[in-house]
């Protein structure tokens, strides 16, 4: 089990998980499938934490079951953050899932929502924060947002780099200048 943190909104993710069957197709022998409601559900309940809730995930219903193949399932969560999970088959009806790298996208209103409520904790209220329209988590990504408002008290911006692809926010890298 690997801990995420994608940005301020999204907590920690937990990915592992397990769930597979068989179905028949409409070849001359019946293939195995993998069941891709279980491996969905799954998803759900590895990826949710109690800040962010997966609402969402779609994965294709024809991938033959195949030890070490994977395959690909995208994803939404509460906070409208997107991304895309790869699932690969570890046999015996176990499956680990990743977030792909680069694969995840955060609204940028989620975090100047969480930003503004962080600098009003600090006696910065009424600040207006403005970052990208989408945010794409990646190792090595600077963000920035513009602040102003608050009587004057909160005006810059707010930069930070994400250390990695799951969204970890490297903390000595945010300023506030």
């Amino acid at each position: 089990m690997h801990s995420r943190a994608i940005l301020f909104t999204v907590g920690a993710l937990a990915l592992a998980g397990c769930g597979s069957s068989d179905d028949d197709t409409a070849t001359s022998a019946p293939t195995r499938t993998v069941d891709d409601a279980t491996v969905e559900q799954g998803i759900t309940d590895d990826l949710s934490t109690s800040s962010e809730k997966v609402t969402d995930v779609k994965c294709p219903s024809d991938v033959a079951v195949q030890q070490g193949d994977t395959f690909t399932c995208t994803v939404t969560f509460s906070n409208g953050a997107t991304g895309k999970a790869k699932v690969t088959q570890q046999g015996g009806n176990r499956y680990s899932y990743s977030l792909e790298a680069g694969s995840v996208q955060i609204p940028g209103s989620e975090v100047e929502t969480s930003l503004e409520k962080d600098l009003a904790a600090q006696g910065a209220p009424n600040a207006t924060v403005t970052c990208p329209q989408t945010i794409i988590v990646k190792g090595g990504t600077t963000v920035t947002c513009n602040v102003s408002g608050a009587q004057g008290v909160a005006t810059g911006e707010v930069t930070f780099t994400f250390s990695d692809d799951e969204g970890t926010i490297d903390t000595s890298s945010v300023d506030t200048g």
